[in-house]
């Protein structure tokens, strides 16, 4: 049996929180593992329906499903590729159809990150980066849209990164500035645009997150470079995005919320630092 909801969400949820059906549907994007899964988890332990989204790996968001289940919580995987607009579609109209109803809290958590500088970065590798990060929250949020409205109440999360990178970017990022400082830019256009129908957006930028895959040389190498002497942890993302999405908030929109210890890409060296290169770059960098 379900326990009620936390008092986290309740702004966003219908007058009974005892009723099953009046507990507020969350959709969080690529939520199979690492910081999507650690938020889908907080929204689903806080009494959101939960719709962990994946793209590929379906044996990750079933596994985070069966635990979720196992406590008690609703939740269930769907597969689509965000960057497409036809496959958002039919994701929020399989949202509907099970759950009765459209989200009332969007987290757009999906995106790929590479480094490479620009004379480095293929066409494919630039479109990819784009699409995952930028056109995927687009094409997400605005989908979202029409159900917020109606509901006349509506949470969206945008995951960015370091505020300093978004405003003066960095050597050998740039694909991946552009798309974040694009998110970062979406949030404020979109906060104001929906704030007379009672919807907030707002961004959380995580800065060095220990995610459970990087490798013992990668995670050393920024370690290193963060003030507070550690890496963050998803728990602690999901944290922040569980404040902005909670009745506390309610007059938080369009802000950026930093979750980096400190750190900036500002001022670090990663221009010259071959240690860049050498542990980030292709493969190496999808982590």
């Amino acid at each position: 049996m379900m326990s009620s909801p936390s008092r986290s969400i309740t702004m966003i949820m219908a007058t009974d929180p005892e009723d099953p059906r009046a507990r507020p549907i969350a959709l969080v994007t690529g939520a199979g593992k690492g910081i999507g899964r650690a938020i889908a988890e907080r929204l689903a332990r806080d009494g959101a329906e939960t719709v962990i989204n994946f793209a590929r790996d379906e044996e990750a968001a079933a596994g985070t499903v069966a635990a979720l289940r196992a406590e008690g919580c609703r939740a269930m995987a769907i597969q689509a590729d965000v960057t497409d607009t036809a496959e958002v579609d039919d994701l929020f109209t399989r949202i509907s159809t099970e759950f009765g109803a459209a989200p009332s809290i969007v987290v757009n958590n999906v995106g790929e990150f590479s480094l490479s500088a620009v004379r480095d970065t293929s066409d494919d590798r630039w479109r990819r980066l784009i699409d995952s990060n930028l056109n995927s929250a687009f094409f997400v949020s605005r989908r979202a849209l029409p159900g917020m409205r109606q509901a006349g109440q509506g949470r969206i999360v945008f995951i960015g990164l370091s505020p300093a990178l978004e405003v003066r970017g960095a050597p050998n990022i740039p694909a991946y500035a552009v798309a974040k400082t694009g998110v970062t830019v979406l949030t404020r256009c979109l906060a104001a645009e929906e704030a007379p129908f009672g919807i907030t957006v707002n961004c959380v930028a995580p800065g060095l997150i220990d995610n459970g895959f990087l490798p013992p040389e990668q995670a050393e190498w920024m370690k290193a470079r963060v003030p507070a002497g550690r890496l963050g942890t998803p728990e602690e993302v999901a944290d922040a995005v569980a404040y902005v999405i909670s009745e506390r908030a309610g007059y938080v929109s369009g802000a950026t919320l930093s979750v980096s210890g400190g750190w900036e890409w500002d001022n670090r060296p990663v221009s010259h630092d071959q240690a860049v290169q050498d542990l980030f770059e292709d493969d190496a960098a999808h982590v």
